[in-house]
């Protein structure tokens, strides 16, 4: 069952189908999987940003449950900042938030010509203005940059810590990538780095609750996708095998389960269960290799003598080009001092 999804951003071509579906086998509720199917379409990019989703009668219409159900998909991903709504014309996918202005050239003009001014009405030649400014913009200079410092913010410590070589990978020589988790800043173990970073990265699921520890600053979501190791690995399953996947989040088993299909099509005996279900154990007991997602690494001691592989994401190399090396080179160039910064110094 699909349901259509219309991408109207600029420049937009033809409607874009998003497969959506209800999986009644599952024992997921059906508002859970909803929900789980739009934040991680959205989150890996399948749903682009700034594609209009369908009205709440149209989804429900279309993947047969209640309209409520619906209404209170969309509420949540509403406050989770991945949707926003606009009067008269529809629900859309949250666009990246943009970067504040540089520097206003016409501002600096008007602020030396101001001193300019003030400067000759008390006797000072052009010329020793001149000389005084020279010799105040050579004092000034500003010493060599040290490179930038990225922070990015992750879940799980281990697979942000991979996130981070990723983008760390992409940077030059000098630029540097620190990795946390949302509970490193809960706790706040990060807060004074993270705090002093140039430029911060949020997976673009957890945007909000980044955003909330992190208050006034400006936040760059990036995506995710499978793997290439992951996706050569399913592909070379054994197609006679009995395979078990373990979601960490119920929510996202459907999709999961459909991710794990898409590149493993040739296994037919597949089984489907989250980290906190109560057949757990016994599907594991019963299958010869697992799948299972990050934050479910205990799988592999809970079946030692039983192959088993992560499904890992590497962060979207599309954000990395578009979204992350533009931040990282806009700070690298400009000549103000942050202004997270100066809000601290002035506190």
């Amino acid at each position: 069952m699909k349901s259509p999804v219309l991408d109207t951003s600029p420049g937009a071509g033809e409607a874009f189908i998003w497969p959506l579906g209800i999986d009644r086998t599952l024992a997921v509720p059906v508002g859970a999987q909803l929900r789980g199917q739009l934040e991680y379409g959205i989150a890996c990019g399948d749903i682009p940003r700034g594609a209009r989703l369908p009205s709440v009668r149209e989804l429900s219409q279309e993947v047969g449950v209640a309209h409520m159900t619906v209404a209170g998909v969309y509420k949540e991903l509403l406050g989770m900042g991945l949707i926003v709504t606009a009067r008269g014309r529809g629900t859309f996918v949250a666009d990246v938030p943009q970067p504040p202005p540089g520097p206003d050239p016409a501002r600096l003009t008007r602020l030396l010509s101001e001193t300019l001014a003030q400067a000759e009405n008390e006797g000072y030649s052009l010329r020793q203005i001149g000389e005084a400014m020279s010799a105040l913009i050579s004092r000034g200079a500003r010493p060599p940059q040290i490179g930038v410092s990225v922070l990015l913010v992750g879940l799980f410590a281990d697979a942000t810590r991979s996130y981070a070589a990723d983008v760390q990978a992409a940077l030059p020589p000098g630029d540097r990538v620190q990795a946390v988790t949302l509970d490193d800043l809960r706790s706040g173990r990060s807060l004074e780095g993270a705090q002093n970073a140039d430029v911060v990265l949020a997976l673009a699921h957890r945007l909000a609750e980044t955003r909330a520890l992190l208050p006034g600053r400006e936040i760059i979501p990036v995506g995710f996708i499978p793997s290439q190791r992951t996706r050569a690995a399913l592909a070379a399953l054994d197609p006679m095998i009995r395979l078990t996947i373990v979601a960490t989040f119920e929510e996202f088993l459907p999709t999961f389960l459909g991710g794990v299909k898409r590149f493993a099509p040739h296994i037919s005996e597949i089984r489907a269960t989250h980290l906190h279900a109560a057949n757990l154990q016994g599907l594991l007991d019963s299958c010869d290799v697992a799948v299972y997602a990050t934050g479910s690494e205990t799988v592999r001691a809970l079946m030692p003598n039983k192959p088993s592989l992560e499904y890992r994401h590497i962060v979207d190399p599309r954000d990395v080009e578009g979204l992350v090396l533009p931040a990282v080179v806009a700070q690298r160039t400009t000549q103000r001092v942050p202004q997270h910064k100066i809000k601290k110094e002035l506190s």
